[in-house]
């Protein structure tokens, strides 16, 4: 299974050069987490309008990708690994943390900061 990171969500719902790419990777399916949605809700909105966002999260809830929950044992495992991964943003490293605990073979995204984890980054 692939994780899937908020801009490839968010690149494939609006005009730009990975757009298809993106929404290729989306229909293929995977696993997000509700963090991912948010973020890729606010990148959405930036592009285009809130009521846009609101029609793409609500069809991301509809889409073939399982959609992990943030709680507090997340959150709990991000903080175990934070110095080890001391580089990474606080909110990366729940992405990481999730797609590790799910047991994902990679991280699908064009976030070069993911580049130095024990998993597969993958651009789509």
């Amino acid at each position: 299974m692939k994780y899937i990171d908020s801009n490839i969500i968010a690149y494939a719902f609006y005009n730009n050069p990975f757009q298809e790419k993106c929404q290729h990777c989306i229909l293929a399916g995977g696993m997000t987490s509700s963090l991912a949605l948010i973020e890729a809700f606010n990148i959405i909105e930036m592009q285009s309008s809130k009521e846009y966002a609101i029609k793409v999260i609500k069809s991301i809830l509809k889409s073939p990708i399982s959609i992990i929950p943030i709680d507090v044992n997340v959150i709990f495992e991000a903080l175990k690994r934070r110095e080890k991964y001391n580089a990474l943003k606080f909110l990366d490293l729940i992405h990481y943390t999730i797609a590790l605990l799910q047991n994902c073979e990679s991280i699908v995204t064009y976030d070069k900061d993911f580049d130095e984890l024990d998993m597969k980054r993958e651009e789509q």
